[in-house]
């Protein structure tokens, strides 16, 4: 009586095997693709969080507060924003930081009637 595997037997295994190796390695390749666009949408939101701080910070006759468009290019990311002019004293802006493959929006409101505080 032969003891061992036939060869039928020990190749339907490696078949198995590897299959559980190439799912393995698809679980592996979509969770480091998931973590690298997560790692980007908070690179983003950084860089929106940065903008937004700033942009509140000018005062309201600031030139980087001017109606129109504005932008600038920062560390391998664009940052847009279109100012319009709502009231004399109020004004909208849309901000935008973007990659060539993801962007992400941001709108507040920049208001004149609140005084502005000089540090000094």
């Amino acid at each position: 009586m032969n003891k061992g595997f036939t060869l039928i037997e020990t190749m339907v295994s490696m078949c198995l095997v590897m299959l559980a190796v190439l799912f393995s390695a698809r679980i592996i390749v979509f969770a480091l693709e998931q973590s690298r666009r997560s790692s980007l949408r908070f690179r983003l939101v950084e860089k929106l969080d940065d903008y937004k701080n700033y942009l509140s910070s000018l005062s309201f006759a600031a030139p980087g507060l001017a109606a129109g468009e504005h932008g600038e290019e920062n560390g391998g990311f664009k940052v847009s924003w279109r100012v319009q002019i709502i009231t004399p004293f109020l004004k909208s802006v849309h901000l935008e930081a973007a990659t060539p493959h993801y962007a992400l929006p941001l709108f507040f409101y920049k208001s004149g009637y609140f005084p502005e505080v000089s540090h000094d």
